[in-house]
């Protein structure tokens, strides 16, 4: 996928840049001498709100005239929001679709488009859940997949496992599924990345229903810690979250290796740069351009991109971006660049 074969350019994923346009953290003041003051509003994407938590609470500490309201209910509603005029800066844990830049256009609002981040897309059962070690897409189509509308074992799912040619059979153990809405951008990334392709193929086949991937039967949360609950409070569970969540919830749950073709492989920081895991995304910002030059935003942003900000991004549980990509964020915001560019 063209994803998985930009990520395998990402050499040095953790790196920093040598851009001198990245700078250290903002003056306390404006550029025109005074105070930064005023209000940011950032919203989107629940798997980006801990990188911008972070930076927003650090960028207070020295512009305590700033007010943030941060708050993450989705890719999908940030990108309504920003339709809407309501905010300034939004997150997106996938890239941003047609229909939404249409939306925008439509309104009169250009945005600018910064990468930001790397994240894997975690597997995950509950910790007593011994039976399952390793998924691949196969199986993750016959638990989860439209075809699987119904189940409610996992050993219902034998017969369709094993037509796929999946790594089964499976025990008798109940098949509870919590995972995000439609609105989230891990629901999008993960049909993208482990269903798409078996889903498309089973369509032409006819035997999946062409307008939808994933079964509608399962629990759905926009609330990241609803699905960990969710999960770790059934012995036969499954779902998915972003990696950073999953991975500071291993009390709570288990992350599942996951085989995309070349073998199982567990979801690490190192996997995930690598691209040897193989559901992983790049996690995304936006900025209204008409709201680029109030100091308060062009503060914050400069300071998300700097060379001080890069590293709340692996303080959230990310991966940082290789130096080719972090250049090019920082070149679309310095140069007010519209539109998608990755």
């Amino acid at each position: 996928m063209a994803l998985l074969a930009a990520f395998a350019l990402l050499a040095a994923a953790c790196g920093g840049s040598d851009d001198d346009g990245g700078g250290s953290a903002p003056a306390a003041t404006g550029a025109d001498g005074t105070s930064l003051s005023g209000s940011i509003s950032v919203t989107g994407s629940s798997t980006v709100e801990p990188i911008t938590s972070l930076l927003a609470e650090a960028f207070a500490e020295t512009h305590g005239g700033v007010a943030f309201s941060v708050a993450g209910p989705g890719s999908g509603d940030g990108h309504k929001a920003a339709c809407a005029g309501e905010v300034q800066i939004w997150n997106s844990s996938r890239q941003i679709k047609d229909e939404e830049a249409e939306c925008l256009d439509g309104a009169g609002i250009e945005f600018i488009e910064l990468r930001v981040a790397i994240d894997g897309i975690s597997v995950i059962t509950a910790t007593g859940n011994d039976a399952i070690g390793c998924l691949n897409f196969e199986d993750l189509y016959s638990l989860v997949g439209v075809e699987s509308t119904g189940f409610s074992t996992w050993a219902e799912a034998n017969g369709l496992n094993a037509e796929l040619g999946g790594s089964g059979p499976f025990g008798d153990g109940a098949l509870e599924i919590f995972a995000p809405g439609e609105e989230s951008g891990t629901f999008d990334s993960f049909i993208e990345i482990a269903l798409e392709e078996v889903w498309e193929h089973r369509v032409e086949a006819g035997h999946a229903d062409e307008n939808f991937a994933v079964r509608p039967d399962y629990n759905a949360s926009a609330n990241d810690n609803v699905i960990i609950d969710g999960v770790s409070g059934n012995e036969h569970s499954l779902g998915w979250v972003g990696f950073a969540f999953a991975d500071e919830n291993r009390d709570k749950v288990r992350l599942v290796d996951v085989d995309g073709g070349d073998g199982c492989v567990a979801p690490t920081p190192e996997t995930i740069a690598s691209a040897e895991f193989p559901i992983a995304r790049f996690l995304y910002t936006y900025v209204d351009a008409g709201q680029a030059s109030d100091p308060a935003v062009k503060a914050f942003v400069d300071f998300m991109l700097s060379d001080e900000g890069q590293p709340y991004v692996v303080d959230a549980g990310y991966v940082g971006l290789s130096p080719a990509d972090l250049e090019q964020s920082r070149s679309n915001w310095n140069n007010l660049t519209t539109g998608t560019t990755f």
